[in-house]
C-alpha cells in the first residue's frame, strides 16, 4: 500500500463542522448539543437536561452551555 492509499484508508467523511462521520451518519468525535442528543435519542430536551443534571449523562461545560461527548451519545443511545 502506498502513502496515498494509506491516507485514503484512514479518512472519514466530515460534517459541516469538520467532525469525522461514521457510517451511521453521526459524528465519531466532538461534543453534541442537548438538541442534537434529543434528536438522536428521540427524547425531549428537558429529559436530556434532567439526565445531565442527575449525572446519568456525562457532559462538559463550555461557558454557560453544556455539551455531551459523542462517545457518550453513542454509548447510551446508538449501541
Amino acid at each position: 500500500m502506498n502513502t496515498a492509499e494509506a491516507e485514503t484508508a484512514t479518512e472519514f467523511k466530515r460534517d459541516d463542522k469538520g467532525r469525522p462521520i461514521a457510517e451511521d451518519g453521526y459524528p465519531l468525535a466532538g461534543n453534541a448539543t442537548a438538541r442534537e442528543v434529543s434528536t438522536v435519542a428521540s427524547l425531549a430536551i428537558s429529559t436530556i437536561y434532567a439526565m445531565i443534571a442527575s449525572g446519568e449523562l456525562e457532559s462538559r461545560a463550555f461557558g454557560r452551555s453544556r455539551r455531551v461527548p459523542w462517545t457518550e451519545v453513542r454509548r447510551k443511545f446508538l449501541s
